[in-house]
């Protein structure tokens, strides 16, 4: 015969078990300091945007009186104006397009080559590998005059290819990279059982290896794109001032050397920014799942 002995919950039991679970874990210093660090951190990132959004639905006149002073009333004149009075809805179709081209034929160019680096080439290949890697290390500025030169010889000079084949040749390296590590951890044998099946190498990459780069193909879709939209410098040296340029170099444009459109510049910079936040808030996880894995394999 067995017993059973009850466990009996008496309600001061029970009211100590409340109380015990309500109580909130009081915060340590170390949380305090890392919180407060990251509150004036965001302060910092976030002001300079708030004070240029206030200063989009202001005019010039305000905005020269009174810098740090609030918008009277909200009115949509600036961004009105913007496009009326000035060449940005231009420059926003070419950076459009830039960005557009130069990620469509990154992926399309640079996971191959990395494929064929690190599957089909031998002690050649290794060399092309350290070719790209160099290219990392070398400075822009060093590269910057010589394709000026050479862009202008073939009549590519301030034109949006001269951009694109600039941003082509500078992102390739760091794609090489990225994707060369991350091949390195698929397994060969899924490859050949591609090859058993009577599939080249061409079918093989597209249908069994890409797909298991998705990963690290949307992280460098997102650090490429947000790159090339965000960029200023190579469209304002390959991009004369025929040309309308890129948002960046159309928002400078307005700077002027006695008067500068404060109210446009502001406007033209929200537009500019909102694009950014908008991809990189919608593909956050896909980036920080891509670099994480990335890491892994490499």
């Amino acid at each position: 015969m067995s017993t059973q002995t009850e466990l009996v919950v008496t309600p001061e039991r029970e009211r100590r078990r409340g109380r015990g679970t309500s109580r909130k874990k009081k915060a340590t210093p170390g949380q305090i300091v890392v919180m407060t660090v990251l509150a004036v951190l965001v302060v910092i990132v976030a002001s300079p945007v708030l004070y240029a959004l206030l200063n989009s639905f202001r005019s010039y006149s305000e905005i020269t009186m009174d810098p740090m002073g609030l918008p009277t009333q909200f009115t949509l004149d600036n961004y009105v104006q913007l496009f009326q009075q000035t060449d940005y809805g231009e420059a926003l179709v070419n950076t459009l397009i830039i960005t557009v081209v130069t990620v469509v034929l990154l992926v399309a160019i640079v996971p191959m080559a990395a494929y064929g680096i690190e599957r089909i080439g031998g002690r050649s290949a290794r060399w092309i590998y350290i070719l790209f890697i160099a290219g990392l290390m070398i400075p822009f500025q060093v590269r910057m005059i010589p394709l000026v030169k050479g862009f202008d010889d073939v009549g590519l000079y301030s034109t949006l290819a001269s951009v694109i084949l600039v941003h082509l040749g500078g992102a390739a390296s760091f794609g090489i990279l990225l994707y060369c590590s991350f091949i390195k951890g698929i397994p060969v044998e899924v490859e050949e059982a591609a090859f058993v099946d009577g599939a080249g190498r061409f079918r093989t990459f597209w249908s069994i290896v890409f797909p298991m780069l998705l990963p690290v193909t949307s992280a460098f879709v997102i650090i490429q794109a947000l790159g090339l939209w965000n960029d200023f410098f190579i469209p304002l040296v390959f991009l004369d001032s025929s040309s309308a340029g890129t948002i960046n170099v159309a928002i400078n444009r307005m700077v002027g050397l006695l008067t500068s459109q404060w109210q446009l510049i502001y406007t033209g910079a929200i537009l500019a920014i909102i694009p950014s936040v908008a991809i990189f808030a919608a593909f956050q996880r896909y980036f920080i799942k891509g670099m994480s894995i990335g890491a892994v394999k490499g």
